[in-house]
């Protein structure tokens, strides 16, 4: 049975999570407020699974809401960043097209879930790349975080399971606080004017 130490990383992406809540949504991102909080919330479930011993008991619940919470996540975001950023309609419909897909897709087969939290990923590294207004390396770095923990760190064969563990959660939370850095650089849609007269 894994020691309690496991919770320490799983503690910091809940409180990464708070903290990217507290700033996105006074800023009116509230579809990445709610992915964010998606996130603390499986990272939460998971510190307690750890820290109270309920590893077997909790694992499969665990790990549906980290594989489900991790694609729904991606989607709010990826689709909150297209639709505030200055993005053409026609940017905006493929999304909207792309977020239906993947929900017909995956509810008839589960096991494209993580093919489509991947792309949806992908999808806001690519809104980031295009639309940032300022920072734009630095965004796009920031916003790669969670791709290499993902590509890379994750169960690595390389680093030990521990390390593996930890590291990965630990670059997710450090994603998560960096989030509001960078869907500040991205300039909101500018709405059309009221006609006055």
């Amino acid at each position: 049975m894994p020691a309690a130490h496991y919770a320490i990383s799983e503690i910091a992406i809940v409180l990464a999570s708070v903290f990217a809540i507290h700033r996105l949504a006074p800023r009116g991102f509230w579809l990445a407020s709610f992915a964010s909080l998606l996130i603390g919330a499986v990272a939460a479930l998971g510190a307690w699974r750890f820290a109270s011993g309920q590893f077997d008991a909790l694992e499969t619940l665990h790990l549906t809401a980290a594989v489900q919470g991790g694609l729904v996540a991606m989607m709010f975001l990826s689709a909150d960043m297209a639709m505030k950023a200055r993005a053409q309609q026609s940017t905006r419909l493929a999304v909207v097209g792309l977020f239906m897909a993947s929900l017909l897709a995956t509810s008839s087969s589960p096991s494209l879930v993580p093919v489509f939290s991947l792309a949806w990923l992908v999808v806001a590294l690519i809104v980031m790349a295009i639309y940032a207004q300022t920072d734009r390396f630095l965004a796009v770095s920031s916003m790669s975080i969670m791709l290499i923990g993902l590509l890379v760190v994750r169960q690595n064969s390389y680093l030990d399971a521990a390390v593996s563990f930890h590291l990965y959660h630990l670059m997710i939370a450090c994603w998560l606080a960096l989030l509001p850095f960078c869907l500040s650089r991205l300039p909101k849609r500018v709405t059309a004017a009221p006609i006055q007269g």
